[in-house]
C-alpha cells in the first residue's frame, strides 16, 4: 500500500458516511434543547446580548412613550343611594316594604347604566360646552363644523366615544355608592364633569319619576273630576228634598262610627236596614267598579312604567272579594323583573355597538335578548291587562245585580216610608260619593308624593374636586408593564435567533452527520493574544498551561487516535471558506506533535494566499512553487526549522505560480508528499478553502487524511454540507472536524480546559 493512500478500511467507512449526510440531517435535533431548564439557560447565557439590546430598546421607547404622553387628571364625585324612609309614607292602607338586597343592586347597576348613557353624556357635553375645549375639538368633522350636535351624526359619535372613554362609573361592593370618575388633561374641567354629569343624573331621576306620576294619574284625575260632580248633585239632591219634605232636622251620621263608609238616619226598621245595607253594597260595588275600570284603562296602555306606577295602589275590593286590586302576585313582579333586564340588557347593547360595532356578532345576540324581553313583557302586560278587564267586567255585573236588588228594594222601601227611605237614599248617595272622592283623592296625592320621595332617595355624597397630580401616566406601574415586556420580548428574540441560527457551534450540531467525529475545540482568543505569538511563537510554548494550548494538545490526541489505522500521516488541513483559522490550527497542531517529540512537517498549499510563513517567522520563498519536477529526500530544498523546536520544520509557499491546479497535478508535489510522508512522522498541509478553488481537492485526493476546520457560529449547516459533499468526491477520509473560535464554551455545552493548583492546595477549574 503507497504511503500517500488512505487505510481503505477508513476511506470505505468515511465516505460512505459522508455520502448519505444532508441538509436536513445536518439540522440535528435542534428544539429539544429547549426542554431542558439547563438547555433554556443555555440558550439566555449565549443570546444575553441580543437579550439586553431588545430589552433596553423597548424599555427606552416606551419610556420615551410615557415621557411625551399627555397627562391626565381624575376626579371622582360620589353618589348615594339612600334606603327606603316608610316614614315618608302618608298611605294608610299599606306600607312600603324597605328593597332587599337584590332590588337594592339591580337600581345601583339601573343607576350605573343611566349615568353610561349617550343621553346624558351628550347633556353635559352642551352644558360645559366641551366642543370647545381640547381633546374633544378635535373631534368636530369637518363637514358638521357650524351644525347643532342634533344635527351632526359624525361629530355627536365621536364625542359620545371620546366622552366614555374618560368616563368610569363604577359600585364598591356591598355600598350603596356609585363613583363617578373623569379623566381630562385640565383637572378643574374633570371635577366639573364629574359633578355636572352626577347633577344631571339626578334631575334626570326626578324628571322620570315626574312623568310615570303624570302619567299614573291621569286617568284617576278625570274620575276625580265626575265624582266631584256627582258629590255636589247628590250633596245638592239631598238639601233640595230635605227642604221639600220637611225632614230638614234629622240627624245623618255614618255607620260604624267614624271612619265608617255608610249614612244612617233615626228612626229606622226593618226595610229601611235592608236598603241601607243594599245601598252601602251598591256604593262598595260602584267604587270597585270605579277602580277597576281606572285600572283597566291604564293598563291598557301597555306602558310597563304606567303599570309599575300602580303597583302601590290598592283599590278595596267589592263584595265576593271581585276588587280591582293589583299585587305583586298579578304580574306585577315579574314585569319589574324584566324591566330591570331590559334595562341591563340596554346597557350591554350600548356598550357592545361602542366596542364592537354594527356587524358583530355579539351586538346581534345582545339584541335578539333583548326583542325576547321585550315580547315577554308585552304578553305579561297583555295578561295583567286581560285580569283588569275580566276585574272590570265583573265589578260591573257585580254593580248591576247590586243595583237592580237596591230597586226592588226601594220600591218596598217607598211603600212604607217614601219620603224617609229617599232622604236615607239621598243622604247615603251623598255621603258615599263624598267618601269615594275622598278616598281616591287621597290615594292620588299619596302616589305624588311617594314618588316625589323616592326621586329625592339619589343624593351627591362627595362632590368631585380639581386633583393635584396626573393619574395618566401612571409612572412606577407603567415603568413595571414597560420593563416586563421588553424582557418578554427580549427573551423571545434571543429564541427567535437561536432557532434561524443555521450555523455550527456546538457539538450537538454535528450528531446527526453518520461516521463523522468531532476532533475538539478551539477556544476565543483575543486578537491581542494572537499578535503577541506570531512570528514564530506559540501560545503552546509561552502559554503551555492555558485553555488554548490544552485545546490543541487534545486535538493532538483525538488526531493521533484517529490516525492510528494509517500507515502514513500526511494530514490535510482545510475549510470551507476563508477566515476559519485553518492555518493558525495548522501551525499550532505542528507544535503540539513536536512538542510530544515527534518530526513535523508543515507544508503551505495555499499558493493563492499564503500566510503560515508568518506565524512561522520565516521567508515565503524558496518553497513548494519552487520545487523542481523530481524531488527526494536528500533534495528536499527550502525547509526551514523552527527555532525553539528543532523537531518542527515548514516548507513555505514559495512565489505563487501563474496555475496553482495544475501545479498540484504535477510529479514534483506528488514527489514531494511521498518523500516528506517518508522522513517524517506527521506532514501537516495548509490548503485553500475547499468550496473556493479546486487546489484543495486535488491535494485531499493525495493525502491520508483530511481535517475540516469550521469556524464556531460563522460556518453554516449548508456550507458544511457542501464541504461534506466536496470531500466525498475526492474521496478522502474525513478524520474529523475542529470548531474553531467557540468563544464561550460552556454556554455551547464544552467541557473546561483550564486545571490547575493554587497556593493553599486548592484545586481550581475554570468552566
Amino acid at each position: 500500500m503507497s504511503a500517500l493512500q488512505p487505510h481503505p478500511s477508513l476511506s470505505k467507512s468515511h465516505n460512505s458516511a459522508l455520502a448519505s449526510v444532508t441538509e436536513d440531517q445536518l439540522s440535528g435535533p435542534g428544539p429539544s434543547e429547549y426542554e431542558t431548564l439547563s438547555g433554556v439557560l443555555r440558550v439566555l447565557r449565549r443570546r444575553w446580548k441580543i437579550i439586553a439590546l431588545v430589552t433596553l430598546g423597548i424599555f427606552l421607547l416606551g419610556l420615551l412613550v410615557c415621557l411625551v404622553m399627555t397627562p391626565k387628571y381624575s376626579s371622582i364625585a360620589v353618589i348615594e343611594i339612600n334606603k327606603e324612609d316608610n316614614s315618608a309614607n302618608v298611605s294608610t292602607d299599606a306600607v312600603s316594604a324597605s328593597p332587599t338586597a337584590d332590588e337594592l343592586k339591580a337600581e345601583v347597576e339601573t343607576d350605573i347604566s343611566i349615568l353610561q348613557s349617550d343621553g346624558l353624556a351628550l347633556a353635559v357635553i352642551r352644558d360645559l360646552n366641551l366642543t370647545q375645549t381640547r381633546p374633544y375639538s378635535k373631534d368636530i368633522d369637518k363637514t358638521e363644523k357650524d351644525k347643532p350636535l342634533g344635527q351632526a351624526p359624525l361629530t355627536r359619535e365621536k364625542l359620545i366615544k371620546r366622552f366614555a372613554k374618560n368616563l368610569t362609573v363604577e359600585s364598591p361592593p356591598d355600598t350603596r355608592l356609585i363613583n363617578v370618575t373623569f379623566e381630562n388633561p385640565d383637572p378643574i374641567m374633570a371635577s366639573n364633569v364629574a359633578n355636572d354629569i352626577s347633577q344631571k343624573f339626578i334631575e334626570t331621576a326626578m324628571d322620570r319619576r315626574h312623568r310615570s306620576t303624570i302619567q299614573s294619574s291621569f286617568w284617576l284625575r278625570k274620575e276625580l273630576e265626575d265624582l266631584k260632580k256627582q258629590v255636589e248633585d247628590s250633596e245638592q239632591k239631598l238639601a233640595d228634598y230635605q227642604r221639600e219634605s220637611g225632614l230638614a232636622g234629622v240627624q245623618l251620621s255614618s255607620a260604624g262610627g267614624e271612619g265608617g263608609n255608610s249614612a244612617a238616619i233615626s228612626p229606622h226598621s226593618t226595610v229601611t236596614e235592608r236598603l241601607f245595607g243594599l245601598n252601602q253594597e251598591l256604593t262598595a260595588a260602584e267604587s270597585a267598579r270605579i277602580s277597576t275600570e281606572t285600572i283597566y284603562h291604564l293598563v291598557q296602555s301597555q306602558d310597563p312604567e304606567v303599570v309599575l306606577g300602580l303597583g302601590s295602589m290598592n283599590v278595596s275590593g267589592g263584595a265576593g272579594g271581585g276588587g280591582g286590586s293589583l299585587t305583586p302576585d298579578g304580574g306585577m313582579q315579574l314585569v319589574r323583573s324584566l324591566r330591570t333586564e331590559e334595562a341591563t340588557l340596554s346597557q350591554d347593547y350600548a356598550g357592545a355597538a361602542v366596542k364592537y360595532g354594527a356587524n358583530n356578532p355579539r351586538l346581534a345576540q345582545i339584541q335578539q335578548q333583548l326583542d325576547a324581553v321585550k315580547d315577554q313583557m308585552h304578553a305579561e302586560l297583555a295578561r295583567i291587562s286581560k285580569r283588569a278587564e275580566n276585574a272590570y267586567l265583573y265589578a260591573k255585573r257585580n254593580e248591576d245585580s247590586i243595583r237592580d236588588e237596591f230597586t226592588k228594594q226601594q220600591s218596598a222601601a217607598n211603600v212604607m216610608a217614601d219620603a224617609t227611605v229617599h232622604l236615607q237614599v239621598l243622604a247615603q248617595e251623598a255621603y258615599s260619593n263624598r267618601a269615594l272622592y275622598e278616598s281616591l283623592f287621597s290615594k292620588l296625592q299619596t302616589a305624588s308624593l311617594a314618588s316625589g320621595v323616592r326621586a329625592t332617595r339619589i343624593d351627591i355624597a362627595d362632590q368631585a374636586r380639581p386633583a393635584g397630580t396626573p393619574t395618566v401616566p401612571n409612572y412606577p406601574k407603567y415603568l413595571a408593564v414597560i420593563a416586563a415586556v421588553a424582557l418578554f420580548f427580549g427573551i423571545s428574540s434571543a429564541f427567535l435567533q437561536e432557532s434561524l441560527d443555521e450555523t455550527v457551534r456546538r457539538p450537538r450540531d454535528l450528531q446527526a452527520i453518520p461516521g463523522t467525529r468531532m476532533l475538539g475545540y478551539v477556544p476565543s482568543m483575543p486578537l491581542k493574544g494572537l499578535l503577541q505569538f506570531a512570528g514564530g511563537d506559540s501560545k503552546l510554548i509561552e502559554a503551555p498551561k492555558s485553555p488554548f494550548s490544552e485545546a490543541f494538545r487534545g486535538l493532538r490526541t483525538s488526531i493521533m487516535r484517529a490516525t492510528s489505522a494509517l500507515g502514513s500521516k500526511t494530514l490535510l488541513v482545510t475549510s470551507a471558506a476563508g477566515r476559519d483559522g485553518k492555518t493558525t490550527v495548522v501551525y499550532n497542531l505542528g507544535v503540539a506533535f513536536a512538542q510530544q517529540g515527534a518530526r513535523v512537517l508543515l507544508i503551505d498549499c495555499d499558493l493563492r494566499n499564503p500566510d503560515l510563513h508568518r506565524l512561522f517567522g520565516c521567508a515565503i520563498s524558496p518553497g513548494v512553487s519552487d520545487l523542481g519536477d523530481s524531488i527526494s529526500e536528500k533534495d528536499l530544498m527550502g525547509i526551514v526549522r523552527h527555532t525553539a523546536l528543532p523537531n518542527l520544520f515548514i516548507l513555505p509557499s514559495g512565489h505563487p505560480p501563474e496555475f496553482p491546479a495544475e501545479f498540484f497535478e504535477s510529479r514534483a508535489f506528488d514527489s514531494l508528499l511521498r518523500s516528506s510522508g517518508a522522513d517524517f512522522d506527521y506532514v501537516l498541509i495548509d490548503s485553500p478553502p475547499m468550496l473556493s478553488v479546486t487546489d484543495t481537492s486535488i491535494i485531499a485526493s493525495k493525502v491520508s487524511g483530511t481535517i475540516a476546520v469550521l469556524r464556531s457560529g460563522s460556518t453554516t449547516k449548508h456550507v458544511l454540507a457542501s464541504l461534506l459533499d466536496s470531500l466525498h468526491r475526492t474521496s478522502s477520509p474525513l478524520l474529523g472536524v475542529l470548531l474553531n473560535d467557540v468563544r464561550n464554551p460552556a454556554a455551547d455545552g464544552f467541557h473546561s480546559y483550564s486545571y490547575s493548583r493554587q497556593d493553599g492546595g486548592q484545586i481550581n477549574a475554570t468552566v
